[in-house]
């Protein structure tokens, strides 16, 4: 006997954790003429030591754009936060894992990024992603996230020597 995987008569259901499909109308209607939105990911955008926001964050060639989500993952009414190449002064990127040798450690140093930013005006960001590789891939958003999270490295790396 043969096992194959169930065909899903629902096409849209397969994707219901595109976080791309889900957001990128939304993040395209804050593109500048001429923009193109390079990559859609989702984000744990830590403001403070106890408050996070789940954000859907847009890539594009010069900016950063960041769309805080409500608890259902719905924009919320506050504004989008805009980061712009040049405001960044400092930052860096890495395993979101934290620190430490231990077994959860180093599964979340190849499956995440934390990526904090310090721009001209003083302002601090800590962003924490996963790749959507590895063993949570599918779980963790898949090709679109995987897609997402490239584009912010290769922002992050044409920001210049500040990262």
């Amino acid at each position: 006997m043969e096992l194959k995987p169930k065909q899903s008569d629902k096409p849209g259901k397969e994707r219901g954790n595109d976080f791309e499909r889900v957001h990128g109308d939304l993040l395209r209607s804050f593109l500048e003429p001429g923009e193109s939105l390079l990559g859609v990911a989702a984000v744990n955008w830590q403001r403070s030591m106890f408050k996070q926001t789940v954000s859907a964050l847009g890539v594009t060639g010069s900016r950063l754009i960041i769309q805080p989500l409500d608890r259902k993952g719905k924009a919320a009414t506050e504004a989008p936060t805009f980061i712009r190449k040049e405001e960044i002064t400092k930052g860096s990127y890495g395993g979101g894992g934290g620190m430490g040798n231990s077994p959860t450690s180093l599964i979340m140093d190849s499956a995440s990024i934390e990526v904090k930013l310090k721009t001209s005006g003083g302002e601090k960001y800590k962003l924490l992603l996963m790749t959507g590789e590895g063993m949570f891939g599918g779980m963790a958003g898949g090709p679109a996230q995987r897609n997402g999270a490239e584009a912010l490295v290769s922002f992050l790396e044409g920001a210049g020597r500040s990262i």
